[in-house]
């Protein structure tokens, strides 16, 4: 039986301390506002909770389960409000596109990732109700592009949920081209877990060099980051050897960052590809999604004194090197005049037996 209920959330609503507003069952909505002046919204479920901000690009800021923070470590202690997603690079989860993503190069014009991450959304709505996967609360908002002197129109409808008694999340985007004309797209979903020492990952891509792709190149962020002789070295292994990152080494030195480009994930029987890093105490961290839909696989690594980020798989239509590299592989996509596309994702913690089962599945593709 599948039961849909919404309540809009106006901005009025938020206090300054957190305050429980709905609650449906074991599922309970809480409204509050950072001391930088962001609202968010607190999603939780008796495994854990989400916090998501409804109105900067509903990026998944906090995400916390099993007792365990599961986002990077970052030099944010609260999402800021600026103009540009670096500036407050913290959160767990965020929409990256629609017209451009990836890091702009030196043709480029776009913003780090495009313009989703920290636009300004509206139109926020509670969502809540129970379907084939359970019962479930969650959340969506709107943003609209509209550029009066191009054909580059269109809206944003992000939904992220949590269901009873499990620590994933169903995220989605829908983008509505609202114009008369095609509509260029690029978009890539960023999650940012923390890497773990000895961490395992399993995939069901083979780690030969040819599935594999070291990104060579080092983006203009990380130019200002002097490359160490250490650095060198793990990176001309990781060439020729990418087997080499299946385990997460503590002293492996992922600075600047190390990126690569997965090719040619396997599938399930119902086309969904699956992706974990595996705790030395048998829990895990997860990524599902539909290659289908997204056919560009990106894996993205950082440690420093500072920050510690695994983008364990960074789905998308595109790899993340910009607007002008992308046009010229063929990787940017037409949205027909009037039309649609969306894009799903599933991505949180596993417990030790849920990561076991899940090993095991992934293993069995390969």
């Amino acid at each position: 039986m599948v039961l849909n209920g919404e309540m809009v959330i106006g901005k009025e609503m938020f206090p300054v301390k957190e305050r429980e507003l709905v609650r449906w069952g074991v599922l309970k909505a809480s409204l509050f506002i950072y001391e930088s002046g962001i609202h968010a919204v607190k999603l939780e479920n008796q495994l854990g909770y989400l916090v998501v901000l409804p109105y900067k690009g509903q990026q998944i800021w906090e995400a916390v389960f099993y007792g365990r923070d599961i986002k990077m470590k970052s030099k944010f202690d609260e999402p800021k409000n600026v103009d540009g997603i670096a500036h407050t690079y913290g959160g767990f989860l965020y929409h990256c596109g629609a017209l451009r993503t990836g890091n702009p190069g030196k043709d480029d014009t776009h913003p780090l990732h495009g313009e989703l991450p920290y636009a300004d959304f509206d139109q926020a709505r509670l969502l809540f109700g129970r379907d084939e996967k359970g019962q479930y609360i969650g959340l969506t908002s709107q943003f609209q592009y509209n550029d009066a002197f191009a054909s580059h129109y269109y809206r944003a409808y992000p939904v992220v949920k949590i269901y009873d008694n499990s620590a994933l999340m169903d995220v989605s985007i829908k983008i509505d081209n609202l114009s008369s004309y095609p509509m260029e797209h690029m978009y890539m979903t960023h999650i940012n877990f923390r890497p773990i020492n000895h961490g395992h990952v399993v995939q069901p891509v083979d780690w030969k060099p040819e599935f594999i792709q070291l990104r060579e190149n080092t983006p203009a962020h990380s130019k200002d980051i002097p490359l160490s002789q250490d650095y060198v070295k793990f990176i001309n292994t990781i060439k020729t050897n990418p087997e080499y990152l299946q385990t997460i080494r503590p002293e492996d030195p992922y600075l600047p960052e190390v990126v690569l480009y997965l090719k040619s994930p396997k599938t399930d029987s119902e086309g969904w590809t699956h992706f974990l890093q595996v705790h030395p105490d048998g829990s895990g961290d997860y990524v599902s999604y539909r290659p289908d839909e997204l056919d560009h696989a990106t894996r993205w690594i950082i440690r420093n004194r500072d920050r510690e980020a695994f983008g364990l798989l960074l789905p998308g239509t595109c790899d993340p090197e910009g607007y002008t590299h992308e046009k010229a592989a063929g990787n940017v996509r037409l949205i027909p005049e009037q039309g649609s596309v969306t894009h799903h994702v599933v991505t949180g913690a596993l417990d030790p037996g849920q990561t076991a089962d899940m090993q095991k599945k992934i293993e069995a593709l390969r």
